[in-house]
């Protein structure tokens, strides 16, 4: 019994997204795409690739997302090992992921440069009250 891994991931796309149509007679919309996560610290650093499936209208809707080479994306789907023979005649495995969902993977980069290195609060009204000074005690009562 081949039972899938649910796997949940987070890396960079590692080349523009191209909407296809499945030759089954089914014409399912997909797309096909390498998703690099990097794996290790420092030194010790290394990308694991990826090879990713999407099937049907949520393949448009990745697209209509504008996803691109480079777009760091966290996915959910079906993990499987499939097996392929290499250039040189030698087996050889590759995980391939049959995605269930994805999103954009948030970053820690501002949206724009203005304020970007700034610690004052902005100056419009984001919702938030002030706080008062707690003192030494850093109390707000007595």
């Amino acid at each position: 019994m081949n039972n899938p891994v649910t796997i949940i991931t987070t890396g960079r796309v590692t080349a523009d997204l191209e909407l296809k149509t499945s030759q089954n007679g089914k014409n399912t919309k997909y797309i096909q795409f390498g998703l690099a996560v990097n794996k290790g610290y420092g030194e010790n650093e290394r990308p694991n690739f990826y090879n990713c499936v999407y099937y049907g209208d949520a393949a448009q809707r990745m697209i209509d997302a504008k996803v691109k080479k480079g777009s760091l994306i966290q996915i959910i789907g079906d993990q499987e090992l499939v097996s392929f023979t290499r250039k040189d005649g030698t087996p050889g495995w590759m995980a391939k992921i049959t995605l269930l969902s994805w999103n954009y993977a948030p970053t820690n980069r501002p949206k724009d440069d203005s304020g970007a290195n700034s610690n004052e609060p902005a100056d419009e009204d984001d919702g938030f009250s002030q706080i008062e000074d707690c003192g030494e005690d850093g109390l707000p009562f007595n």
